[in-house]
């Protein structure tokens, strides 16, 4: 699915340029039959109705991809801007998601929320801070030890959520 999504507009804009071009040339076929037809003196109805059989699936299908390919290349490239991220925005989408679960699958959230914080942001940010002279080296060392410290609790706790989960799924499939 990652691969499918990175390339969804590459994909999405060649089968959206595919379809239009086929498009065209079957509706543009059709209408030099139809003109043909009625330059030979045939009935518009009999006319339209020897072109409906064979084109109109065509049509309906080429129209089908047309739509939607240019709704998945639209949708990939707004994905693809710059747009703010806050947690305003955040939880705005996060309550409409909740509000209407079709649009949940979409990610809109997830897409406008700002990343969660990370170690190495904090580690960054710290280094950023100690280089431009805002903190002293005593300060660093201790703000670089809390920042260590809080980490392991983290993955401790992680490992024992994850340990927790484990014996509850192996203790109940052995009932």
């Amino acid at each position: 699915m990652g691969w499918l999504r990175r390339h969804s507009l590459a994909i999405s804009s060649i089968v959206l340029l595919v379809s239009s071009v086929l498009l065209a040339v079957v509706l543009g076929y059709a209408g030099l039959v139809a003109y043909s037809g009625l330059a030979a003196g045939t009935a518009l109805a009999s006319v339209l109705t020897e072109l409906a059989v064979p084109y109109l699936p065509i049509v309906a299908l080429l129209l089908v991809l047309v739509v939607v390919s240019g709704t998945v290349a639209t949708w990939s490239a707004l994905r693809r801007l710059s747009i703010p991220r806050s947690e305003r925005f955040g939880t705005a989408a996060e309550r409409i998601e909740q509000r209407y679960p079709v649009i949940d699958g979409f990610g809109i959230s997830e897409f406008v929320s700002p990343p969660e914080p990370t170690t190495e942001d904090a580690l960054a940010d710290l280094k950023r801070r100690y280089v431009a002279g805002e903190l002293d080296e005593a300060a660093f060392e201790q703000k670089l030890d809390r920042l260590v410290a809080n980490e392991s609790v983290d993955d401790i706790r992680a490992e024992r959520e994850r340990r927790a989960v484990l014996d509850e799924s192996s203790n109940g499939s052995g009932r």
